[in-house]
């Protein structure tokens, strides 16, 4: 009776468009052989929605910003994030702000945690950053091959650990190595469940399994010694500007603290989420300013003109206004959160006359939306052009939304503009990039999108 309820209110309403694929299976293959491909094609061919399968899930693309905000704002109550993403997801940065899907204990969450990236908050680790790039650049050598991809890496990983822990460069450069090869190794098993049917029980000591246990291990030990170095015999903590300082002293409306467990899921969810995301952006801006020499060139001279030799400062960064609609259109082309966390409805609902019902998982790519030729014309061209003051104010809500959008948007996405805009401007102000000739170029979507064996280029001084 049920079921014959749910068909006659979906016969009411706009039928959302299927995709077969092949027996059995599906999408999957398809999605799994090019996920960029895959969504920007369905975002190409269908206006607002479309459904396909991977084996028995029946999934759909949003392809439409008014459905987005929909979703992500208007009925955002009404839609949680996908139980099968959160569980892949939570084995490593346990129940943080990415992983929390109650909505009630999330918004408790984000308001500890919100203090720490108000305006004056990070405006005052704009001297952190600039510093700490100028000391990175220090042994950089004129005409000299570098991989980009790993030195955004590891500039972007000190400065969050210096601002997160207050952790000296020097401190961490030895465990450099051993935290990019356990986040790599997070992203390549977490994308491979992702493109499972099945999920193996984390009991059975599978090869991924064990060395999730093992990269759970090291991080947590490593964030666990960085407390500990900062806790005083009494067992009370010494007071500072970084955000672990402000996590552990944070106290909710009742008057209690944070358990040790959930600082710990926050302290992980910003570490990784704080650098990994900004590391990519300068990557592909870096690569996207190498294939366009005249881009480059005009980045160069607004530079020289703002900072006349000299590095950033916190005030050029509203002067830098070619600087950042050049950021802003390499997060177009290649938007770190490919896509968002997947979303499942909490009940049968309609929205925008198409019927959704309950549980139903639903994707949203900003890397689709961001090549829709409906909203980027030419979306394949490089053209900071688009996000001038006036164009950028006629795009659809929605349509780009490379920190996604919502009570669920990016809570550091002003700390990362902000870094990306002064890292750019002190590596593009002193070098000259260019691309490697044996450098492929091959997009690689796991939990965020960077490029197949690194990124390595030319670098010239000015």
């Amino acid at each position: 009776m049920a079921s014959a309820s749910i068909t006659a209110v979906a016969n009411e309403h706009d039928q959302i468009p299927l995709v077969k694929g092949v027996p059995i299976l599906g999408c999957l293959p398809e999605f799994a052989k090019d996920p960029l491909a895959f969504f920007r094609d369905l975002a190409t061919q269908h206006e607002d929605i479309v459904e396909f399968r991977f084996g028995t899930m029946d999934i759909a693309l949003v392809t439409s910003a008014s459905l987005s905000h929909q979703i992500l704002v208007k009925e955002v109550k009404n839609f949680r994030k996908a139980d099968r993403e959160i569980n892949i997801l939570s084995a490593f940065i346990g129940n943080g702000l990415v992983t929390n899907n109650d909505t009630n204990d999330h918004k408790k969450q984000r308001k500890l945690v919100q203090p720490g990236f108000h305006f004056r908050k990070i405006q005052g680790y704009a001297q952190t950053m600039i510093d700490y790039t100028d000391r990175y650049l220090a042994d950089w050598e004129n005409a000299q091959r570098r991989d980009i991809s790993d030195d955004m890496f590891r500039l972007t990983m000190y400065i969050v650990s210096k601002t997160l822990f207050n952790t000296d460069m020097e401190q961490l450069e030895n465990n450099a190595d051993t935290v990019g090869d356990a986040i790599g190794q997070i992203q390549r098993i977490a994308d491979q469940r992702f493109n499972q049917l099945f999920q193996i029980p984390k009991w059975i000591p599978t090869p991924n399994n064990l060395r999730e246990k093992k990269i759970n291990a090291s991080l947590r030990t490593m964030i666990r010694d960085m407390i500990q170095a900062r806790t005083r015999a009494d067992g009370s903590f010494e007071d500072g500007d970084d955000l672990m300082a402000m996590l552990l002293n944070a106290r909710y409306e009742d008057g209690s603290a944070m358990s040790e467990q959930q600082i710990m899921d926050e302290l992980i969810t910003l570490f990784i989420a704080g650098h990994e995301t900004t590391s990519n952006s300068l990557t592909w801006t870096l690569y996207l300013l190498s294939q366009h020499r005249d881009i480059q060139t005009r980045l160069q001279a607004e530079l020289d003109e703002v900072m006349a030799g000299e590095s950033p400062t916190f005030e050029d960064l509203e002067k830098l206004t070619y600087t950042e609609m050049v950021i802003k259109e390499a997060m177009r082309m290649f938007p770190p959160a490919w896509t968002l966390s997947a979303r499942q409805s909490n009940s049968d609902i309609v929205i925008d006359g198409y019927f959704i019902p309950k549980d139903k998982t639903l994707f949203i790519s900003p890397y689709a939306n961001h090549y829709n030729p409906r909203y980027f014309n030419e979306p394949d061209r490089f053209d900071p052009e688009r996000f001038t003051p006036e164009r950028e104010k006629s795009l659809p809500r929605f349509a780009y939304m490379p920190f996604g959008a919502g009570p669920r948007v990016c809570i550091g996405n002003s700390f990362a503009m902000m870094e990306a805009k002064l890292i750019l401007a002190t590596l593009v102000k002193r070098f000259n990039f260019e691309l490697c000739p044996d450098q492929a170029i091959q997009p690689q979507p796991q939990i965020t999108l960077s490029n197949e064996g690194g990124m390595h280029m030319q670098i010239t001084a000015r």
